[in-house]
């Protein structure tokens, strides 16, 4: 079922508190693409939102109503910026949340100076950010699954 709300959307710093709350929503919305226990137990740490994710990235969240519905994280770095965190609640995917959170981070890497954006995307995720823009430029391995490639997307802005 698709969350289509008419609560206002905030896009904010994450608290330092949410690290369970946001681990267990990334969690959800990568089993949403239908990933089995084995797969989804090796993802586990990859997953997991911790203070010292919170303190390295500059990470959002999107918020409807009292409701986490997505957030993200991106890295700096020598004038390009990388797409660390990216997930959507499964309810509210489709609902536009997570373009919103993407308008975030791309106005913010403009603010900074940054002219390309990379992310290295789930296979279920492709559609979405060729959607925002990006496009493949090259394929890398998951930090989780052993000799699975992940499609490597770039943005320029």
């Amino acid at each position: 079922m698709t969350a289509r709300t008419h609560q206002p959307l905030l896009i904010r710093p994450v608290l330092p508190d949410e690290c369970e709350t946001l681990s267990a929503l990334a969690h959800g919305s990568k089993a949403h693409w239908g990933y089995g226990g084995d797969f989804m137990n090796l993802c586990r740490d990859e997953l997991k939102v911790t203070p010292e994710k919170i303190a390295r990235f500059r990470m959002r969240v999107a918020q409807a109503g009292r409701e986490i519905a997505g957030f993200s994280a991106m890295r700096y770095h020598d004038g390009a910026a990388d797409v660390e965190e990216f997930f959507v609640a499964p309810r509210y995917i489709g609902t536009g949340i997570g373009h919103r959170l993407m308008l975030d981070m791309l106005h913010h890497a403009r603010r900074h100076g940054v002219h390309s954006v990379r992310v290295e995307a789930d296979p279920n995720a492709t559609g979405f950010y060729e959607r925002e823009g990006f496009s493949v430029c090259g394929e890398t391995l998951s930090g989780s699954v052993p000799g699975r490639k992940l499609p490597l997307m770039q943005r320029k802005i």
